[in-house]
């Protein structure tokens, strides 16, 4: 908070709550590099199969 100045109540709300830090990435194709998917980082997956739209190539995503 900067000195002197007042906050409303939706930014003292805002400051006091923290998020969670979660980080979005993107999931490549291993042959062509395409973007594929976002995922993030505290998700959990297995035996998901995606079929790349550039390369045409099945991909298993394993997070």
């Amino acid at each position: 908070m900067r000195l002197g100045m007042r906050l409303c109540r939706w930014c003292q709300m805002r400051e006091r709550i923290r998020l969670p830090s979660v980080k979005r990435e993107w999931i490549r194709c291993p042959k062509c590099n395409t973007k594929i998917a976002i995922a993030d980082s505290d998700a959990v997956c297995r035996g998901v199969h995606i079929k790349c739209r550039t390369c045409k190539t099945e991909i298993e995503i394993r997070i």
